[in-house]
């Protein structure tokens, strides 16, 4: 059973501001409650002059992992390809409004085109960070990312297309009903809103949430643990920002450490066996 629908029309709204400066972000929001800056982007370089052409221009290829569908509630595992192949297909399949499902998530753009750091600016958000994780999320229309929490405190940009979150908070944990599934830095949650079982997850139900709809230039600010589905509404693209103390980021590189070596949760995940 589908329970998108449901959810939204008894979401409540996110909080919008228009106005910002850093020490009132501080103060209210950060780590504290979800927000949306609207338009806080809209002047970004990124903003500006990021689309699929332009991806598809610059110099370099690059080696990529992609995920399908639903990749978080879903049983899937990465598969390899190029940056410039991934964007040539996601372009045809835009342009020609074809079903496509293929996701390119967490890529650390700037690694890969350090240049391109230059078009985009968390410095409000970096400041109160230890760390600061930035990375690209491109993919076509419908993408899901099914209900899950980050250990990192989030600033999410739209650069193009919009994009639709519902969020949740740390207080409704176990009516979310936690996964066993490992995913870095994150936890899953069991229940697919697109696929639910109200059965065998009746407590979900009582699970209050908010919503927003993203567009282009707006920045999301989603707080440590706080549960959030997303779902792109258009072929998409977003840069999302992950802040984290020294301790909260050498317990996950040290938790992935065992993961990868098969000492912690070996085969329930997406990031092994990656020629599946």
């Amino acid at each position: 059973m589908n329970i998108l629908n449901e959810i939204l029309s008894q979401s409540m709204p996110i909080e919008e501001c228009t106005s910002f400066d850093s020490s009132t972000f501080k103060k209210k929001y950060y780590n504290k409650k979800p927000v949306v800056f609207k338009g806080l982007a809209k002047d970004w370089g990124a903003t500006k002059n990021w689309d699929l052409e332009f991806l598809l221009n610059l110099k370099e290829d690059k080696d990529i992992l992609l995920l399908s569908g639903n990749f978080i509630q879903d049983d899937n595992r990465y598969t390899k390809a190029s940056f410039k192949d991934y964007i040539k297909k996601l372009k045809t399949a835009d342009a020609n409004k074809e079903s496509f499902k293929d996701y390119l998530t967490t890529l650390n753009i700037f690694n890969y085109y350090p240049h391109l750091k230059n078009a985009i600016d968390f410095s409000f958000f970096e400041t109160y960070n230890k760390i600061n994780d930035v990375t690209a999320w491109i993919g076509p229309s419908n993408t899901v990312s099914g209900f899950h929490n980050d250990t990192g405190k989030n600033m999410y940009a739209q650069i193009k297309g919009k994009k639709m979150f519902i969020l949740s908070s740390t207080k409704f944990n176990k009516k979310m009903y936690p996964s066993d599934k490992y995913i870095n830095g994150a936890v899953a949650s069991q229940v697919d809103i697109n696929n639910f079982d109200e059965i065998k997850f009746p407590k979900f139900k009582d699970v209050k949430f908010s919503s927003i709809t993203l567009e282009p230039g707006d920045v999301l600010h989603v707080p440590s643990k706080w549960w959030h589905y997303v779902q792109s509404l258009d072929t998409s693209i977003s840069i999302s920002n992950f802040g984290y103390s020294k301790r909260e980021m050498f317990i996950i590189k040290a938790i992935d450490y065992l993961h990868r070596r098969g000492y912690y949760k070996p085969k329930n995940c997406f990031c092994c066996n990656n020629d599946k």
